[in-house]
């Protein structure tokens, strides 16, 4: 049967969040349903649990994204790479903070050793559409928390953002680092809060919530 040119890049992904880390980080297995195609967002920690999810579910791991630099959210990407091969991406802004991702943990966990994180990233900006199947994600540029934050918005039927540490369920990110902006991240909130009342926000810690349920 001949697939519908008109359906193409439409459908909704398949979501299984993971709890990982000391920090309770929020790591997304976005796949198409069709294709079992995957995108790995925010790999916190926990690379081998997260390895074992995808051969257990016959996924296709494509890429590992970072919505943000945070250790928290990255240490378990050196697994990911060495088990399947994956390109790994991120805004630019948030490079300084990927270099000194494992020297934060070891100081914030209170740990004597922390695996590094690959130094060999991919820059993504504003605008970037990350294909898998027939389901799509595109890059917003949602700075404050850090400067090179980034939100992840799901091109499918229905509305769906995976928001990183912008924004929660009852608050928002932080903005009490030295390199953080709180202007910057108000800006961020107000460009999310033009999304639909019913878009599914999908957060870097906790459960999910609405754009309608934080306005």
């Amino acid at each position: 049967m001949q697939k519908n040119n008109n359906s193409v890049h439409n459908l909704d992904p398949e979501i299984l969040t993971l709890t990982v880390g000391e920090l309770d980080s929020n790591c997304y297995l976005v796949s198409c349903p069709e294709t079992q195609e995957t995108i790995i967002i925010d790999p916190g920690d926990d690379g081998s649990f997260i390895s074992e999810k995808i051969l257990e579910l016959k996924l296709k791991p494509l890429c590992v994204v970072f919505t943000h630099g945070h250790f928290d959210h990255v240490l378990g990407s050196l697994e990911l790479r060495l088990n399947f091969d994956l390109p790994i991406f991120l805004h630019k802004n948030d490079d300084f903070l990927i270099k000194n991702a494992q020297k934060s943990a070891i100081y914030w966990l209170k740990k004597h050793e922390v695996a590094p994180v690959p130094s060999e990233v991919s820059f993504i900006n504003e605008g970037k559409i990350l294909k898998f199947g027939d389901c799509q994600l595109e890059v917003i540029e949602t700075p404050g928390h850090t400067p090179g934050s980034i939100s992840l918005v799901s091109k499918g039927t229905n509305p769906i953002i995976f928001t990183g540490d912008t924004l929660f369920q009852n608050s928002v990110g932080r903005t009490d680092f030295k390199y953080s902006k709180p202007l910057e991240l108000e800006k961020s909130l107000q460009k999310l809060f033009k999304y639909p009342k019913e878009t599914i926000c999908y957060p870097g810690h906790g459960e999910p919530t609405t754009i309608g349920a934080e306005l």
